[in-house]
């Protein structure tokens, strides 16, 4: 049987002290204090922190935004298709995962396999659906399909992926290496 977890439970499951008053923690949806949900003391300093608990921003460490629950998670991340949440072993609560590309902040990605070009394709793709893509740049669904899900197509159609990439406001690029030695 299914737990009960925050805002639904009010009560902690090990002491009974009352949950989810303004401003204070809730861990692991369950639990009003680290030794109830059976967690080490958490980690003061960020840089003394596991990485599950911390993201890099602007050339250093800083907390990740912690959730209480999965309803506190705003809508906007939630109903993002390639965004993800989990429950951090360190501090209880619910962080972010990964999140669509922000592209104000990145103009360069480099693609390693196909995989890559995948994700970037769907996570450019945002909300719209494949039809709606396809239908722009002038392709078959099917054949954005094939782009999306690596191992689909026997070859990848290049025709049909610069067009798709033009409807997305995407450019192809190659990082050449230079060559220091003869």
């Amino acid at each position: 049987m299914a737990e009960t977890l925050f805002p639904a439970r009010q009560r902690c499951k090990s002491c009974r002290g009352g949950l989810g008053a303004p401003g204070t923690p809730v861990f692991k949806g369950q639990f009003c204090k680290p030794r109830c949900a059976g967690l080490a003391e958490l980690h003061t300093d960020v840089a003394q922190a596991p990485r599950q608990c911390k993201t890099e921003r602007d050339g250093g460490w800083a907390w990740k935004r912690r959730y209480r629950s999965v309803e506190e998670i705003p809508e906007k991340i939630r109903s993002e298709v390639s965004s993800s949440w989990y429950e951090c072993g360190h501090c209880g609560h619910l962080h972010i995962g990964h999140s669509r590309i922000d592209l104000t902040k990145e103009q360069f990605r480099m693609l390693s396999d196909a995989d890559d070009l995948a994700d970037l394709l769907v996570k450019l793709r945002g909300h719209a659906t494949r039809k709606q893509v396809a239908d722009a740049a002038g392709v078959r669904p099917i054949r954005l399909k094939e782009l999306e899900e690596p191992g689909t197509a026997e070859r990848v159609d290049l025709g049909t992926l610069f067009k798709v990439l033009a409807v997305l406001r995407a450019r192809p690029g190659v990082a050449l290496k230079s060559s220091t030695g003869r």
